[in-house]
């Protein structure tokens, strides 16, 4: 009895064992890889506005807004006030072991992971790009010239230059602040009320240039259109949004200049691209954060 009891064991074993690898190869051949396979990574990219003017209380209540969100990787733009040293203990804190600073002077780009960062490429001092890898993802972050549209235009062929010497089978991230509209949402800004508006900030700005023959010069985001990038929060939407400014400033000159931009790689491997607007976000800087989620293979 007991070895019957034993070998009926055995049998029972032997059955799960062949039922569970066989559902392991149907869904092989259904295409339907482990979820193991298709971790979502997601990725905050936000002009902070000169380091959140060095305030302890916002830097303090950024720490706790970030909890919520819990980013994979974060990139900031105009982190003023901060340094190489103190950025490390900010994202430590934060759970963030992995970081990267160009440049410590003027208004520094920075990139927080909680996962390695390598590749790390050397900038000129004049260009604020950061560009690394993380868990084979390229990784581009820039804050384009605030000025002149053809300063922009240069920045943006550099940066081009670099991008075009990585294989087109790679997977690219570009994010930031651009400083630039973008053509796609042409139809929003063609109106009397906004040329005038942009008109009118470049005579209380002397020295910045937006319109190109009395039109927005639209270059810099035509050009990563042009070369194969999709903008992610456009591919979620047909509408408009402005990303600056937000509720801290009173100006009206809407802008949508902060992006995340992926190429043809990484476009199949979305899940969701955001701003993210909410009580913190309203008066934390002038610009509104982007959020984008994809799928690591």
């Amino acid at each position: 009895m007991v070895g019957q009891q034993l070998r009926k064991c055995y049998f029972v074993k032997i059955a799960c064992f062949l039922l569970v690898a066989l559902t392991v190869l149907a869904c092989k051949k259904k295409g339907e890889p482990a979820s193991t396979e298709y971790e979502p990574i997601k990725v905050l990219s936000y002009n902070i506005y000169e380091g959140f003017r060095g305030d302890e209380t916002t830097i303090t209540n950024f720490k706790k807004w970030a909890d919520t969100l819990k980013a994979d990787v974060i990139a900031f733009q105009e982190m003023k006030y901060f340094t190489k040293a103190s950025l490390k203990t900010f994202a430590a804190e934060m759970g963030y072991p992995y970081t990267v600073m160009f440049h410590e002077s003027g208004l520094p780009l920075a990139l927080v992971s909680r996962h390695p960062i390598t590749n790390i490429k050397s900038v000129p001092s004049d260009l604020h790009l950061i560009e690394a890898q993380i868990l084979g993802y390229h990784f581009f972050v820039v804050h384009l010239n605030a000025a002149t549209y053809e300063k922009r235009q240069q920045e943006m062929a550099i940066i081009m230059d670099r991008v075009n010497k990585i294989s087109d089978k790679e997977k690219i991230l570009m994010m930031g602040d651009f400083n630039n509209m973008s053509p796609q949402d042409a139809k929003d800004y063609d109106n009397t009320a906004k040329m005038n508006l942009v008109a009118q900030s470049e005579i209380n700005n002397p020295g910045t240039k937006i319109l190109n023959n009395g039109k927005i010069d639209y270059t810099v985001i035509q050009t990563m259109l042009d070369n194969g990038f999709y903008d992610t929060w456009k591919m979620f939407r047909t509408g408009y949004e402005k990303s600056a400014p937000t509720k801290l400033r009173t100006h009206n000159n809407y802008t949508r200049i902060d992006y995340i931009f992926v190429n043809k790689t990484l476009s199949n491997d979305y899940t969701k691209a955001y701003m993210v607007k909410d009580d913190f976000t309203d008066y934390a800087s002038d610009h509104y954060p982007m959020v984008f989620i994809y799928k690591k293979r």
